[in-house]
């Protein structure tokens, strides 16, 4: 697998032309491969890079899911965790079935369920955390969305991203409806990496959109300023990063799927009590350049938690701007249990 770090963007996000074809694949798939709808003894599941997905690497390191597997009575079921750069690569494992679960973005997530209806029925299973991301600027000049100027170039990690959605709430929210699209032909698709360098060198850029644990890195330059963060955009908190899985294999592997769940919530608990620790393990499976002290403070500044967020916020919001052609009646109907017991938004 490759290893470019690309945390904190579209988790298997849907790009028009990617999320068609793999969409269009998982159509022809669909009812193919009788094995996928008998319990799995080896349970594959595709992250990316990023302290987004740091709950699901700690239970893995921690031999969480192993635990909890036992305690639900499949301990001869395995765990495998895998992490591939770009949300194309788990898009399409989905769909293929060499990926049992995968992670994705909450817009991803939405765009996913609606299209794979009927199909694929690809549904959430947890949350990971809740999302901080931050729009920072290189222009002391800009201190609000207000002052955005039509010359500005704006880095996200995708168009279909939820760093983009949120650009367009803002906008909306700023300029009023029908106003969703205002920046759009200003955003600049960039790895989170190469933004970074990007806004601190002012080399392309003036505006990015971050996620941690590169926001600690921005903050550290003394070069950039916050403008403002998807939760002063949205009213409230809201996902980063949601595991999720077919329907088809979210029956047949209730226990699996229970396993999950607790092993993650075990591991935020981990995350919480000892964020030295977790930063630790963070860098010794993504060797990361960042120091143990930057890989913390991203951790601290992030809360944890497997209940969905946001959820109908972005819906409500794609429905109305023309991406989601249906939202659904309650978060509930984009997610499996046993979280739809649970708290959500």
């Amino acid at each position: 697998m490759t290893t470019r770090r690309d945390e904190g963007g579209d988790m298997a996000g849907l790009t028009r032309r990617e999320g068609l074809l793999g969409l269009v694949a998982a159509g022809a798939l669909a009812g193919a491969g009788p094995a996928r709808a008998q319990a799995k003894k080896t349970v594959s599941i595709a992250i990316q890079f990023g302290t987004s997905h740091l709950a699901t690497t700690v239970a893995d390191k921690l031999g969480l899911f192993a635990k909890h597997a036992k305690a639900n009575g499949i301990a001869d079921t395995t765990f495998d965790v895998r992490r591939v750069s770009g949300s194309p690569a788990i898009n399409d494992g989905i769909f293929s079935g060499t990926f049992d679960v995968g992670a994705y973005g909450p817009t991803a997530l939405l765009a996913a369920w609606l299209k794979t209806r009927g199909s694929y029925d690809l549904r959430g299973i947890a949350a990971c955390n809740e999302g901080v991301l931050t729009l920072y600027t290189n222009d002391p000049a800009i201190r609000s969305i207000a002052d955005i100027k039509p010359t500005d170039r704006i880095a996200v990690t995708a168009t279909t991203s939820p760093q983009a959605i949120l650009l367009r709430m803002a906008a909306e929210k700023l300029y009023g409806p029908g106003q969703s699209g205002r920046f759009d032909k200003q955003m600049v698709a960039l790895p989170h990496p190469d933004a970074t360098t990007a806004l601190i060198s002012k080399s392309s850029i003036s505006l990015y959109f971050a996620a941690p644990p590169f926001i600690s890195t921005l903050e550290a330059s003394g070069k950039c300023t916050k403008v403002v963060n998807g939760r002063e955009i949205i009213g409230g908190p809201y996902s980063g990063a949601l595991l999720a899985t077919t329907g088809k294999f979210a029956a047949a592997n209730p226990a699996a799927v229970a396993t999950i769940v607790a092993a993650l919530k075990e591991a935020m608990d981990v995350i919480r009590d000892d964020p030295n620790r977790v930063a630790q393990i963070y860098r010794e499976v993504e060797k990361t350049a960042l120091s143990a002290d930057e890989v913390a403070a991203a951790v601290r500044a992030q809360t944890f938690t497997v209940e969905p967020r946001g959820i109908m916020a972005f819906a409500g919001f794609m429905k109305r701007s023309g991406e989601l052609k249906e939202a659904p009646a309650r978060w509930q109907d984009v997610f499996v249990g046993p979280i739809t017991q649970g708290a959500g938004a």
